[in-house]
């Protein structure tokens, strides 16, 4: 529902139309671990996601994270 906290149940695999807004406008975002996303937005802004909630990040770190999800799955 709209308007409530990101979680395990609501950040996993997306619908086509935010697959498409993900993929085309350029957001990142990986599964580092069961129910833990970490995402990049085109601007620089890193996320990480999982029970306890939705938490930021640096760029470097969105980017340290997203290559290691992309190396070691």
């Amino acid at each position: 529902k709209a308007g409530q906290q990101t979680g395990t149940h609501n950040s996993g695999p997306l619908a086509r139309r935010n697959h498409r807004w993900k993929t085309h406008a350029g957001y990142q975002a990986r599964q580092r671990a069961p129910g833990h996303y970490v995402w990049l937005t085109p601007h620089g802004l890193g996320f990480t996601t999982g029970p306890s909630g939705t938490h930021p990040c640096s760029e470097n770190e969105a980017r340290l994270m997203l290559a290691f999800a992309d190396r070691y799955g």
